[in-house]
């Protein structure tokens, strides 16, 4: 297994002995991240020139698929074939892998996004907007629940759904919460800085 990072390197993990590789040099302020190891694919979204970036794994053949307006998260279902992007000040747009196909699912009025994940063994989304409020819906944007509210008006930049349970940041401490509707959350770890991403990966055997 290889960790890459979305700036422009890579390791293998676990490692003893980590040695970082450049896999491509991206523009500043790329703003998310995405593999595709089905189709040995590193997709990027960057804010800067709000374009939509692919290349091989290796590094080679980048090519820019397509722009948007503030595009922030990017997601896919390789098994389905979607791509899911979060335009901050926008909504959810979602397109077929050859983006022939998009459209908005989800309109964000008022709020500012910065996370998304996708729970794709029960086909829906999560996020939480800058009130504080975590919220999903089906991926086809329908069914919109309002999980749980911080009631803490700030940038939350970092989500992952994980089974049954939502991990996410809060300034910097690192919860996790039920799926549930009306559930409370657990803090799990307390950091000295503020928590900007999270990835949770099962450990065989565990």
């Amino acid at each position: 297994m290889q960790i890459i990072f979305y700036d422009s390197y890579r390791f293998p993990y676990p490692s003893q002995n980590i040695t970082l590789h450049t896999v491509i040099q991206t523009d500043s302020f790329p703003t998310g991240l995405a593999v595709d190891l089905t189709n040995d694919h590193i997709y990027w979204v960057h804010l800067g020139s709000q374009r939509l970036l692919r290349c091989n794994i290796d590094g080679s053949n980048m090519t820019v698929l397509s722009t948007f307006r503030y595009p922030w998260v990017i997601r896919l279902d390789v098994t389905n074939r979607w791509i899911y992007i979060v335009e901050r000040d926008f909504g959810v747009l979602k397109s077929t892998f050859d983006l022939a196909h998009q459209q908005t699912i989800v309109n964000f009025t008022s709020s500012l996004i910065y996370c998304m994940d996708i729970d794709t063994e029960e086909q829906r989304l999560f996020w939480i907007n800058n009130d504080g409020d975590m919220k999903s819906a089906k991926d086809d944007g329908s069914d919109v629940k309002t999980i749980y509210s911080t009631y803490d008006r700030r940038d939350y930049p970092a989500l992952d759904v994980f089974g049954s349970y939502i991990y996410y940041d809060h300034t910097n401490r690192l919860s996790r919460i039920s799926k549930t509707p009306g559930s409370t959350p657990t803090v799990l770890y307390t950091d000295t800085s503020r928590i900007d991403s999270i990835f949770v990966f099962k450990q065989t055997g565990m």
